[in-house]
């Protein structure tokens, strides 16, 4: 329970360092569901929100704000989507997002990588606002460039899981795995704070991109199709 009050930093530094161990074999509910409202009401950029959110272990919350966040040039939301699915055990849905967020960073259209390339105001608007501040891709900037590095984490903590379902600990490996999840939701809260700031987004929308035709397609699943819930 919070005792001073609550701002982006105080809500980071308390979240960040227990995130790790909440998020490799996730609760079934947010650490402490009574930051959600608190967390929203600092109308931060919905990609900040959803990370504190995620932080929190309240996937529920940050999905509601990624669903708008899901396509070029919101690499942020696809990157943070990719993290919620693994979050939640969804591998499947996890790389899906990995891979599209990855050929988005290389400059291509999310699966059509090799044959269409992003508009070039999309492919501007992907970076750091020309601050200089960030360089380079978004993946590129959390994951050091290292190949395949979204993907093997995802493995990684398939990996954890599968092991702490079959009982057999492995206490130094999960520590391994928990360190690689504190860098990479420091870097993405750094590269989302450098670039759009911690200040107010009164008009959330400004945020906001228009799904690709394959992502309308399964959110209409969702509502009327048999692909049941949160199956994107």
């Amino acid at each position: 329970m919070f005792t001073f009050p609550l701002t982006l930093s105080s809500l980071s530094k308390h979240l960040l360092p227990q995130a790790p161990r909440h998020l490799l074999r996730p609760p079934p509910h947010a650490i402490d569901p009574s930051l959600a409202a608190p967390i929203a009401a600092l109308q931060l950029h919905p990609t900040l929100e959803a990370t504190l959110h995620i932080l929190n272990a309240d996937l529920a919350s940050a999905h509601f704000l990624l669903r708008h966040m899901q396509a070029p040039p919101a690499v942020e939301g696809m990157l943070l989507h990719s993290i919620l699915h693994r979050c939640e055990g969804d591998m499947g849905n996890a790389r899906a997002w990995a891979r599209d967020v990855e050929d988005a960073c290389e400059g291509w259209v999310p699966k059509k990588k090799g044959s269409e390339r992003l508009d070039k105001g999309v492919r501007g608007r992907m970076g750091d606002g020309g601050g200089g501040d960030l360089g380079g891709s978004l993946v590129g900037f959390v994951y050091g460039g290292e190949g395949d590095a979204v993907e093997g984490l995802i493995g990684a903590v398939e990996e954890v899981r599968g092991r702490v379902k079959a009982k057999e600990g492995n206490a130094d490996g999960d520590a391994g795995v928990e360190e690689r999840i504190g860098k990479e939701l420091e870097r993405v809260f750094e590269w989302c704070e450098k670039k759009f700031g911690g200040g107010a987004w009164v008009d959330a929308t400004q945020a906001w991109v228009r799904h690709s035709e394959g992502i309308r397609e399964k959110g209409e699943d969702m509502v009327s199709g048999d692909q049941g819930w949160r199956k994107f």
